[in-house]
Order: C-alpha cells, then structure tokens, then sequence
C-alpha cells in the first residue's frame, strides 16, 4: 500500500512492480494535485551549495553519497521516459549554480573545488549577462520535463498493471502492529505487507516529532506568455537567498515560457505573500523587460534541519519518503529505488544517510522549535477589523467576539466561514491570496477557503461557522 499519488508515491509504485504482487494507492485529494502539481520540475543534481555544506558537515563520503544518489534519480527518469516512451517535453539541459551578486564569487567557487573533491563534472563559466554578469558554476546532462505529463504517463502503466489507485481517501495514521496497519479517516482500518507513507508531510506519528525536524518553506512562481526571449535552456539556480532566484524554460503548445521562480523563505515568516511576487516580477522586468506573466502562484516543501531528504525504513513494513528541500524531483525517484533495494537486496548503501531516524532532537533543532513559541503567539493575536467587505474571490482572516475566522467570498459571492486555528498545535492560521488557502505559519499545515484538509501535519478539517451565528459581530 502506497499513501500519496505525487511523484514519490507513483514512483515508488511503479519500482514495486518488481517485488510486489498486489499494489494499491491511496491519496487524500486526486493524483498529482498536491505539491508535484506546484513544482518547477527542475530535474538537477545542483541543489544550491548542498555539497559544501555536507563536505563540512558530514564529510567528504557523504557528499559523494548524496551526489551519487540524486543522479541515479535523474538517470532513471531519463530511462523511464525512453523505455516506457512516455511523452513529456523531457529534454536534456545544462544546469548553471550563479553568483547573483559580486560577493557571492567566492561561495560559487567553493562549490566548485568541492566538485573536484567528490568527482562532479563542473566548472566555473559565464552565463548571459542579463541573469547574472559574474561567475556560474556549470554542470552538464541535467533535465527538464512536464512532470504532469510524467505522472499522467506512469500512472497509465501502473493502471494497465493492475494498480489500484483510490483518490479521496485520508489515512490519518499508520503504526505496527502484527504487520503495517493504516487507519482511515472514517476509522476503517487497512492492513498490509507494507505501507509506503509518500505524503508532502509523514503521516506516521511513532513518536518521531516530524513536525520539530521539519521546515515549511514557501516558494514562489511566475510563468510568462510564450515568448522569442534568447536565452539558453537550462536551468539556472542563484547563489544567494536575498533573493532566492531560479530560472527555466517551460515548453507548452504556444511554445516557451520562461518560468522564474524563488523569493523562498520559512513558512514561520510573516512577508507579503504578494510583495515576495513582486521581487521575481521585477528581476524579469529590469532583466529582460518582461512586463505580462500568465500564471502566478506559490508552493510550500519541507526540508529537514539537516538539509537532506528523510527516507527509508522506520518500522518493518514501513516506509517514508519525505522533505525533499525543494528539490524532490531526482531526490523522490532515487527514494523509490532506495526502497525497491531494501526490499529486492536488503541493503541500500544511501539507507544509513538518508534514514527517517538519524535526525536526533538536538540543541539546533530545540532552539529552532523555541521560536515556534513566538510564532505561534503572533498568529493567535485577534484582529481589529470586525467589519468586511470583500471583493468576489478573495478572503480575509477577521474578529468574531474574541475569535479568529476566516471568510472567503467565491466568484459567485457565496460566502465560506471557517475556525482558523489550526488543529494540530493551535497556531492561528493566514489567508494566502494566491493559493486561497489558510497556511498555518508554525508547521506548514494547509487547507482551501472550505477548510478542507489540503497538507498536514494537521489530521482533520477546519471547523465550518454558519453565517446566521456571525451576523451579529461582522457586516456582510
């Protein structure tokens, strides 16, 4: 049994053809409409300064380890498409790590003698000027893809194999006991020979405190109409974080579109969701004189406190395949195989780097979680505004008496009501305009205008208010 249809979950489906004889997949929403259905698609072993940083960290085997892993990922999507002939724009393209200011030269050379150290193909070039004027470290034989078209292609495969795939279906835990078991949200119960918990957030408790060893982070994005820009394809990724900037060409039938991406930062963060817009919308006009973009939205991932994705056994029988950092599209199908080796072979020589268990509650990760106090103070604040009047398609967070709610107006001004405190921890929940959720600042949980349940770690929906009990403490 595999929980989740994003791309960790279809992947490891797709690799238990090999060993299992009955395979079933269970999603909360519909296939491929979580965070797979957000992502820029970027498919690259150059994940910022990761290496550096594990160099230093974990030492020189490990950053090997880690390399070697994220590229037998990125092959074997390579071999997918070919073998299977699934058509989705995959394309190979060079990847360009780049200093976006003068100072950032040095990390970016850095990076580069660390390649040399552990034996990554790259070396420090120039790139178009327009997106940087200094030193880029380039690598070669990356990809791109539509990873919709991917999924939609896999998912065609396992379904002609016999897949059962079963969307709408919360699982709201998963423990041992006399062999994996998983209990619906509806209290029925699913036993298995093995479950593989392929969620955006672990849906196994086990007494792991995922949600303290786990970052929400929010990225944003922006698409251009088809354009004739001149600029290589490939993927470029910044050096620095202020801002985060990433660039690639995304193919659809008009033609090209430049997609640019970044302007991250925690989800513990209070910024505009619309001002970190702008930053991208102003590189691509001061850059390139791009003055319309068709699309516009963010995503969220998670990262672990010690950068690297958490993956692998946790019980027998039990999987996780979790925290990409943002990088989850090689990282995700590496982790599939990892587990069809521990299955197949019984070992997995990135199964002790990559193991769910390693991340320990430490100094780093209590000083971290204090913070969460602050946080969650701030988000609980009641706010002044008491009276409303919102535009078709758009939402606020409001005062009922001495509570929070949210209301949300849809494009036939019919009017969603919802408690926005967050059921996990409850931290106060934010309307994100661009998605037209509740984003939960403390631990990343997530929920439509509905208060339907989109991301944990939270286990159930918001509680829905009647219109007739607010009448009286908010103009409508």
């Amino acid at each position: 049994m595999i929980i989740g249809a994003g791309i960790s979950g279809l992947s490891a489906a797709y690799e238990a053809l090999s060993y299992a004889r009955e395979i079933v997949i269970v999603d909360e929403n519909r296939i491929y409409q979580g965070s797979t259905a957000s992502t820029t698609a970027k498919i690259t072993v150059q994940h910022g300064f990761i290496f550096d940083k594990l160099l230093r960290s974990l030492g020189k085997k490990a950053a090997k380890l880690y390399y070697e892993y994220n590229l037998r990922g990125l092959k074997r999507i390579e071999e997918i498409v070919r073998n299977e002939r699934i058509e989705c724009d995959f394309r190979k393209v060079n990847s360009y790590l780049f200093a976006y200011r003068e100072e950032e030269e040095g990390d970016v050379e850095a990076e580069a003698r660390v390649y040399g150290e552990i034996g990554i193909p790259g070396e420090i070039v120039k790139i178009d000027a327009r997106i940087s004027p200094y030193k880029a470290l380039k690598i070669h034989d990356q990809a791109n893809f539509n990873v919709e078209k991917y999924l939609r292609g896999l998912t065609d495969i396992l379904l002609k194999n016999g897949v059962k795939i079963h969307e709408n279906t919360r699982i709201v835990d998963v423990y041992e006991q006399d062999g994996p078991e998983a209990i619906i949200a509806d209290g029925h119960k699913i036993k298995a020979k093995r479950i593989i918990i392929a969620t955006h957030y672990p849906i196994y408790k086990g007494f792991n405190f995922y949600f303290m060893k786990m970052v929400p982070k929010i990225s944003y994005s922006v698409l251009t109409p088809p354009t004739n820009l001149e600029i290589e394809d490939a993927n470029y990724i910044s050096a620095g974080t202020d801002p985060a900037l990433a660039l690639r060409f995304v193919v659809g039938e008009g033609g090209k579109m430049l997609n640019i991406s970044g302007a991250s930062h925690e989800a513990k963060a209070f910024l505009s969701y619309n001002k970190q817009l702008d930053l991208l919308k102003d590189f691509g006009k001061k850059r390139f004189e791009i003055e319309k973009y068709s699309h516009a939205w963010c995503t969220q991932d998670y990262g672990c406190t010690d950068d690297l994705p958490l993956v692998g056994r946790v019980k027998e029988g039990i999987y996780i395949m979790a925290a990409y950092n943002k990088w989850g599209m090689a990282a995700s199908v590496a982790g599939a195989l990892l587990i069809r080796d521990l299955e197949t072979e019984k070992y997995s020589k990135y199964a002790e780097l990559l193991r769910p268990e390693r991340v320990k509650l430490n100094a780093k990760i209590f000083t971290y979680n204090l913070g969460m106090v602050k946080t969650l103070l701030k988000t609980r604040r009641i706010p002044k505004r008491s009276i409303l009047k919102l535009a078709p398609e758009s939402g606020k967070v409001a005062r009922l008496g001495s509570k929070r709610v949210g209301i949300y107006k849809d494009k036939d001004n019919r009017l969603y009501l919802v408690d926005v405190t967050c059921p996990h921890l409850r931290c106060g929940l934010r309307f994100n305009p661009l998605e037209k959720t509740y984003d939960c600042k403390c631990h990343g949980s997530r929920f439509d205008y509905t208060g339907k349940l989109l991301d944990g770690p939270a286990l159930r929906d918001l509680y829905k208010i009647e219109i007739e009990d607010v009448k009286k403490y908010i103009n409508l």
